[in-house]
């Protein structure tokens, strides 16, 4: 059975310094206080912590309503947390195991004359370096040997690893030949954000811490380290402080609870009887179920498809031998035509130079035969020319011969 001990308080709505409050020893603790100094906000705060999701419970509008907003004379605050400490009696050993249950008094203000001013302006410098130093940090890249890699948080207990990439060969700095061979691992670089978890934790102590930032960025942790809702979730299942809380009964609740649907009272009733863990391990099993059905239901698709689509190939695979072999054959009988076809036209070739030579022959006697008829045909024309002018020669002395005895025979 755990035990509430302590819850500390920072920036959420009205406390906007860090407030702690320790609960010690058995028994019930009341918070008295006048109208509008806080009481709810301690309930509010609790419900948020433990993983209250709903803006409206917390008397919001949205979620970034619970950081503190500011006022005249202090400037908004850039996170909200609130951190809830439970412990196992029968496990826990921290100093104050023992102590009693006592009113714890702190006066903080000097005995002498002091300013509220300076006092408050140096709260309100403690929670920003808290802010800082809670801030996620700026990421850095960390080289790691791959067989170191699930040792990365005894590494560096203090980060936040978030993944790895760049996978290169890793040879340690100043190792010889034998060395850089034996060590034949590879080397990862990490990116990790920086972060500021120093605290020690005690046996048999649960601390659960739930941060808001003004950014939108949220983180939940357990015992100083980063963990899911869900997380969280499941380790107060069936204890009352599950998501269906009926150990947080804030004004109205108790007829609300009343008014209510028998299906909404009966969730407040299993989770009384601690079974809502395991329904939630019900649903969430059937869920991966109903995941897992249809992801067999792709794959069944998905493998139809690939055998109507092996199938189809297989087809075409074998057209493509088929085509391959017929290309072949082609290929074969096609050299032995072309072969055929060039001796054939080597043989045509051949006669065809004999009757080119032949013809080339009978061509060069004919020209022969040709030059020497013009040749005689040239030598008859020369004597025909010659004949021809005896001739006119002939005739015109004839003529002349004819004339010249008319005179003659005119004058006797």
């Amino acid at each position: 059975m755990l035990k509430l001990k302590k819850l500390q308080i920072l920036g959420f709505k009205s406390f906007c310094d860090r407030t702690e409050l320790k609960f010690h020893g058995d028994g019930i603790a009341a918070i008295i206080g006048p109208n509008g100094c806080g009481k709810s906000n301690i309930a509010d705060a609790i419900s948020w912590v433990l993983g209250e999701q709903s803006a409206k419970t917390l008397r919001g509008s949205r979620m970034e309503d619970v950081i503190f907003a500011g006022t005249r004379d202090r400037k908004p605050t850039g996170m909200a947390e609130v951190s809830l400490t439970l412990i196992d009696p029968a496990e826990y050993s921290g100093p104050d195991k023992n102590d009693p249950t006592e009113l714890v008094l702190q006066e903080e203000m000097p005995a002498e004359d002091w300013d509220e001013a300076e006092i408050r302006a140096k709260a309100a410098e403690e929670v920003e370096r808290i802010t800082e130093e809670n801030q996620p940090g700026t990421t850095e890249e960390v080289e790691i040997p791959r067989s170191k890699i699930k040792m990365v948080a005894m590494a560096f207990p203090d980060d936040e690893p978030m993944f790895a990439n760049n996978v290169v060969p890793f040879v340690p700095a100043g190792a010889t030949s034998a060395a850089s061979a034996e060590a034949s691992g590879q080397q990862v670089i990490l990116k990790i954000r920086r972060r500021k978890f120093q605290r020690e934790f005690h046996a048999g102590e649960i601390v659960v811490t739930r941060r808001l930032f003004r950014s939108g960025d949220s983180e939940y942790l357990l015992n100083g380290k980063l963990c899911r809702l869900r997380d969280i979730q499941e380790l107060f299942m069936g204890t009352g402080l599950g998501p269906e809380s009926y150990a947080l009964i804030e004004q109205g609740r108790i007829g609300q609870i009343l008014s209510s649907r028998p299906t909404d009272r009966r969730a407040i009733i299993e989770e009384a009887a601690g079974i809502t863990k395991f329904k939630t391990k019900k649903r969430l099993a059937e869920a991966r179920l109903e995941d897992a059905k249809q992801n067999l239901a792709r794959i069944n698709d998905i493998f139809e498809e690939v055998t109507r689509q092996m199938n189809s190939l297989k087809r075409q695979a074998w057209k493509a031998e088929r085509y391959g072999r017929l290309r072949d054959e082609m290929r074969a009988k096609l050299r032995v035509v072309v072969a055929s076809k060039f001796a054939h036209f080597d043989l045509q070739s051949a006669e065809l130079d004999s009757g080119i030579n032949t013809v080339s022959q009978d061509m060069r006697h004919q020209t022969d035969g040709l030059r020497e008829m013009e040749t005689e045909l040239a030598e008859r024309t020369q004597r025909g020319y010659a004949i021809e002018a005896e001739i006119r020669e002939n005739s015109g002395r004839l003529a002349v011969e004819l004339q010249s005895p008319v005179p003659e025979f005119r004058r006797r």
